[in-house]
């Protein structure tokens, strides 16, 4: 199995034990008390993914070095060939209290890799939604969307339509929208004499999963995140052709000594100078 297929399976799987440790449980509504340990249902779901990740890899890539929200920062991924950067359960939050916005991550980073920032394969799972988004998928892309950069994607089909909301719409962090949000819709509404609608959703993960699926454009955080929250769906983002940069525009490295990533946009090829222009322009 090559590595975008063991990304892509790791990611299903995981996501599996998820489902099956969250069982049925009915989304909490603002106030409500709920009649189980939240955050004991969190960390169960965190333990029972991880574990099944780090065994898998293990076992199939005895060699390579894993790198894991859930676990101690390795030092051996210092001058590793290969680490494995993974997010067993990103929106905990979300998980343990019966919201969709979960997903599991799985990136691969190589040394040597020539793809961008360096990482060579990845998988994001939103198990809720019964998706897995890799580098390992074909995608057909239809004439309305941007071309010029897809004549080396090997992918399967998906809906890129649009759904029939009006406006732009934009998903953030339900509790870390991002910075000049305001700016963002007042530079999208000039450019594209369209408003912006804003919608929160969990996971980075989850966010993304809405933009492939044509169910929202753009994705910013500025308040900044760690390099599991954002390799795997960074990589499937640019499979995908979507545009994808740090906050200011530059690029993202992984595997650094410090594991903070300052942010991200992801969104539609057409939005991306617009959302830069309005977060690096001066006050």
């Amino acid at each position: 199995m090559n590595d975008h297929n063991l990304a892509r399976k790791l990611a299903t799987e995981a996501g599996k034990i998820l489902l099956s440790v969250r069982g049925k449980i009915s989304p909490l509504t603002p106030g409500q008390m709920p009649d189980y340990d939240v955050a004991e249902l969190g960390s169960r779901g965190d333990k029972l993914a991880n574990e099944y990740l780090l065994s898998q890899l293990n076992l199939l890539r005895p060699d390579d070095v894993v790198l894991s929200e859930e676990g101690i920062d390795p030092s051996a991924r210092h001058g590793a060939e290969r680490v494995w950067i993974i997010d067993p359960l990103d929106g905990t939050s979300s998980f343990s209290r019966g919201y969709p916005g979960f997903a599991v991550h799985v990136a691969l980073w190589e040394a040597q890799s020539t793809a961008p920032s360096q990482i060579a394969a990845a998988a994001v799972c939103v198990p809720m939604i019964s998706a897995t988004y890799s580098t390992a998928d074909r995608v057909i892309f239809e004439p309305a969307f941007d071309s010029g950069v897809h004549s080396n994607l090997h992918m399967q089909a998906v809906d890129w339509a649009l759904s029939a909301a009006d406006g732009i719409r934009i998903v953030t962090s339900p509790t870390n929208p991002p910075d000049r949000l305001s700016d963002i819709c007042t530079q999208l509404s000039k450019d594209f004499s369209q408003e912006a609608v804003i919608e929160k959703r969990g996971s980075v993960g989850a966010k993304l999963a809405h933009i492939i699926a044509g169910k929202a454009d753009i994705y910013v955080n500025t308040s900044g995140f760690n390099e599991w929250d954002i390799a795997a769906p960074l990589a499937v983002a640019r499979h995908y052709c979507l545009a994808a940069s740090l906050p200011d525009g530059g690029d993202f490295a992984f595997n650094q000594e410090d594991v903070t990533v300052p942010g991200a946009i992801i969104c539609r090829q057409k939005y991306f100078s617009s959302v830069l222009k309005a977060l690096t322009d001066s006050q």
